[in-house]
């Protein structure tokens, strides 16, 4: 499983750009007047921008739609499958889905539109921002298998965010529980929210931990400190790093982004 990210992308690390799209369609943020016509114009520009400047993957996340519900209401769920197609359509990068905080909406969306992995929470027990949260791990497998799509990785989140886990074990054993359990592909460590930096030392426990499985980076990834992480981790989900001001909901930022690429691809060549 270590071997995931070469096998089936042919690289030794993923660089996985976010398109946060516009508040979608039934939730507080949304635009009417823009309607979807804006969501797809601004989805595709953010998707086009990221595969110019050498992004390897996408992860659609529908960030805006604050508060966010564990159970997806279907305008929502119909809302981001028409906004990946459309973007998919210009776009020859694979691509993910992270339903912000329904995993089963996530498969469900990239079953639809050929995604290749969801951003989820499969264990723990979660208190904060969100409110209270008991992923179901198991609906979210279960609804993988039935529609046949085990192709769909799983990329599981072992830290909270905007939360604290009740579950006050150490990181790297809920590593170990989302990979034994909750029988994750990839286990994923951030920050305490959007943008904030992971602590490095954990993400070597948890590497050190689960030693077959690939391990994300889900926050704060950023131009100054890919090489070090690039020793540790093998996926990275950029977002914040690479908008304007690096403010998560701005738009991205051609220079930000191309910036943080590059610096990758030093790191190789060094």
């Amino acid at each position: 499983m270590k071997t995931l990210v070469q096998t089936e992308y042919g690289r030794d690390h993923l660089l996985v750009g976010c398109v946060h799209t516009l508040a979608l369609p039934g939730t507080p943020l949304y635009d009417r007047s823009g309607g979807m016509r804006k969501i797809v114009k601004q989805a595709k520009e953010e998707a086009r921008i990221l595969e110019e400047t050498g992004f390897h993957a996408l992860l659609y996340t529908n960030e805006s739609d604050m508060p966010y519900e564990a159970n997806m209401p279907v305008e929502v769920v119909a809302a981001m499958t028409e906004v990946i197609a459309e973007c998919q359509a210009q776009t020859k990068l694979p691509h993910g889905v992270n339903m912000l905080i329904d995993p089963p909406a996530s498969i469900a969306v990239a079953h639809a539109t050929g995604g290749r992995f969801v951003r989820a929470f499969l264990t723990g027990l979660l208190a904060g921002d969100i409110g209270m949260m008991t992923p179901d791990g198991a609906r979210a497998l279960r609804l993988r298998a039935n529609l046949g799509a085990e192709n769909i990785r799983i990329i599981c989140n072992v830290t909270p965010g905007f939360s604290i886990n009740l579950d006050t074990r150490p990181v790297e054993q809920h590593a170990s529980g989302a990979v034994f359990i909750g029988l994750a592909d990839v286990v994923c460590v951030g920050g305490p929210a959007a943008g904030k930096e992971a602590d490095i030392s954990v993400i070597e426990r948890v590497a050190k931990q689960v030693p077959d499985t690939p391990v994300a980076v889900g926050t704060g990834v950023a131009e100054e400190n890919i090489a070090r992480l690039s020793e540790v981790a093998d996926i990275f989900i950029i977002g914040t790093s690479i908008k304007k001001d690096r403010q998560t909901l701005n738009p991205v930022d051609p220079k930000r982004a191309h910036a943080l690429v590059r610096a990758y691809e030093a790191r190789k060549a060094a």
